[in-house]
């Protein structure tokens, strides 16, 4: 089961993974909404973590529309790095 996108830049998959206190950026209100939307449509995977959803008591209803979800941010990291993807921290 893979959850790759290709970018329109060079055929990279790049997914994004959001938790702890990132998890704001993916909010409806967020400030940089238009961002997130913006590397949707050129094709990069942004997926929210559901526990730290379920910590801030946050449902899909309070996030931007065109994400993913992954049960645990973590794990998913994980399998991505299994499978062979770099793991790049702000």
């Amino acid at each position: 089961m893979s959850r790759t996108s290709r970018t329109r830049w060079d055929g990279t998959d790049i997914e994004v993974v959001v938790y702890g206190p990132g998890i704001g950026m993916l909010g409806l209100e967020s400030e940089v909404g238009n961002r997130v939307s913006d590397a949707l449509a050129r094709g990069v995977k942004i997926v929210a973590c559901e526990n730290t959803m379920h910590g801030l008591k946050l449902t899909r209803a309070d996030m931007l529309d065109g994400i993913g979800y992954v049960p645990a941010g973590v794990i998913e990291l994980m399998k991505r790095q299994y499978e062979g993807y770099a793991y790049i921290r702000p």
